[in-house]
Formats: structure tokens, C-alpha cells, sequence
């Protein structure tokens, strides 16, 4: 981000310049020479993203968008204030339903989400079920957190879900790095190697006091 010095401070070694050169003459080398050290520390420039980057993101994101059949398994961790519990999961997706096991969070032994682009269901390990279209309301009702389940299913593969985005940032190798959108950060730390694709090892998403982390152990494409 820009920060503007005020004028007067940008201004000052002008001002002490010229009262040293006043009757010795003009001097435009050493004005410019001037201007350059008044202007640079005052201006952070945030790194671009170069051509290359972006390229390599065009060419990966349609290869990523096709991926519709996938199955990930590792542990997810979430602290939502000063609370928190974590679990392992396997989440299965064949568009345009979704299965997620959860074994072990609030000591609830198995939870099952099931849902589509319709509704979305959660049972528990002693037979209770609730339906509702809403997965992350229905989340927040059930298990006490407000899981970003819409977004996560593009999110986990290192899309953004369709929609604008607030921050987008990339590596060399079009890989997402940081993610803004909807109002939660998502960072990705690492990524491994599912044959033929690169896909998140490691994500983090971050919400004011929600945090949700995610460690991806095998990919199953």
C-alpha cells in the first residue's frame, strides 16, 4: 500500500537545499538527486504479479474447474474464539454431491454431511439427522461453527468459488498462495502432488475470530 508523506516533509530537503545553494547557482543533478531520496522511503510498493504468473494461472484454473470426481482424507482443525476441536475427514465429491465423514469432533464419535445444490444433511453417530439447505447453517446448528462448506469444495482444490474475489495471489507456478473472498482469508502453506495436478497440502481459512484448518494427507482423483 501507498503512504503518502506530507508535503512538507517531501519538501524539506528542497527547502535546505536551496538555502545552501542560494547565490552558489542551480544544480538539477543534485535536485533530482534530491527528489529521489525524499520520495523512496516514504513508498512501499507491494510486488506485482508478472505476466508469467498470470499465465500460469490462466492455464491451470480450467484444468482444476474440470475436476468434478475427487476424494481428499486428512485433519481438519477448527477454533472458532477461545473454543475448538478437531477431527479426521473424507471428503467425497462427485458433482454435483458431496460427502463428508468427520470422525471425532466434540466427541461425537461420527458425523455424516451429505448434500447437493439443493439441501444438505447432518446425522450423527447415535441416528439423529437434520436437513436444511443452508450446509454452513446448518453446520453452525449442529456441530457449533459456521463451517464454509460452499466455498470450501473450490477452495480444497485451489480455486476460488465463482464470484468475485477481494485478493487473489499467485506463485510461479499459478498456484494460489492467498485468497480473500466472502469475507474469509484463505492462505495455502503447501501443496503436493496428485498426479497429473498440484493440489493443496495445507490450507488455512480465516474468518475475524474462526479459524479453520485443513491437512490434506491423500488425494484419490
Amino acid at each position: 500500500m501507498m503512504r503518502w508523506r506530507p508535503v512538507s516533509r517531501v519538501l524539506l530537503p528542497f527547502n535546505r537545499f536551496f538555502a545552501k545553494r542560494r547565490g552558489g547557482g542551480f544544480c538539477p543533478f543534485c535536485l533530482v538527486l534530491a527528489l529521489g531520496a525524499a520520495l523512496l522511503p516514504g513508498c512501499a510498493i507491494p510486488p506485482a504479479t508478472t505476466p508469467t504468473d498470470q499465465s500460469a494461472w490462466i492455464a491451470r484454473q480450467p484444468a482444476l474447474a474440470r475436476l468434478n470426481r475427487w476424494q481428499a482424507v486428512g485433519r481438519i482443525g477448527v477454533v472458532n474464539d477461545r473454543d475448538g476441536w478437531h477431527a479426521s475427514f473424507q471428503w467425497t465429491q462427485s458433482d454435483p454431491t458431496y460427502r463428508i465423514d468427520l470422525v471425532g469432533p466434540l466427541g461425537q464419535g461420527r458425523v455424516l454431511v451429505q448434500g447437493d445444490e439443493r439441501e444438505v444433511s447432518v446425522q450423527t453417530q447415535d441416528g439423529q439427522r437434520w436437513i436444511a439447505p443452508d450446509p454452513d447453517a446448518l453446520l453452525e446448528q449442529t456441530l457449533g461453527v459456521r463451517l464454509p462448506v460452499n466455498g470450501l469444495r473450490y477452495w480444497i482444490r485451489g480455486l476460488p468459488e465463482p464470484g468475485p474475489a477481494t485478493v487473489l495471489q499467485t506463485d510461479t507456478g499459478g498456484r494460489l498462495i492467498r485468497l480473500e473472498q466472502n469475507g474469509w482469508r484463505i492462505d495455502y502453506p503447501a501443496y503436493t502432488s496428485a498426479t497429473p495436478h498440484e493440489l493443496p497440502a495445507r490450507l488455512v481459512a480465516r474468518r475475524q475470530d474462526l479459524s479453520v484448518k485443513l491437512v490434506i494427507e491423500q488425494w484419490k482423483l
